[in-house]
């Protein structure tokens, strides 16, 4: 029976996260190992649901601003993996979870930078705005009569 890189991988990342609780559990004890999994697991619940209660309304507000949401989704994606593997028991999965924690969110882009076409408010130009702007960058107010 063949069971290939994947099958490897998945026999080998369960046996090592074994052996790493073992080897901790023999350093800290027993009681405080069982501390450290469940503390784990209620933290990496609390992550999961701190990020689905909080991505929509980030996402509203970068979009918004218009900002691209590409940074917010890997930013957000990164968190919840961090979660799923503070959940998993082991002491190397604990420690990507806090590697992902601990990366640095990205910066969102200034409003003139993402899109061009917006004024200082970030609301997009009209049309006429937009010519007046590369004409000179100067509008004349006046009113006119239409004669038939």
């Amino acid at each position: 029976m063949r069971f290939g890189f994947a099958g490897i991988i998945a026999v080998a990342i369960p046996a090592l996260e074994i052996v790493g609780i073992y080897l901790v559990g023999s350093r800290i004890g027993l009681g405080w190992t069982l501390i450290w999994l469940v503390a784990a697991v209620i933290g990496g619940g609390m992550v999961i649901n701190q990020e689905r209660a909080s991505f929509m309304p980030r996402l509203q507000q970068a979009m918004a601003q218009g900002h691209p949401p590409f940074g917010l989704l890997w930013a957000s994606g990164r968190r919840f993996l961090a979660g799923v593997l503070l959940i998993v028991p082991g002491p190397f999965s604990d420690s990507i979870a806090l590697i992902l924690l601990l990366w640095p969110r990205p910066k969102l882009a200034p409003l003139g930078a993402s899109a061009p076409d917006q004024t200082e408010s970030g609301r997009p130009q009209g049309p006429s705005r937009a010519k007046s702007g590369e004409a000179g960058g100067e509008v004349i107010e006046g009113e006119y009569r239409r004669e038939d």
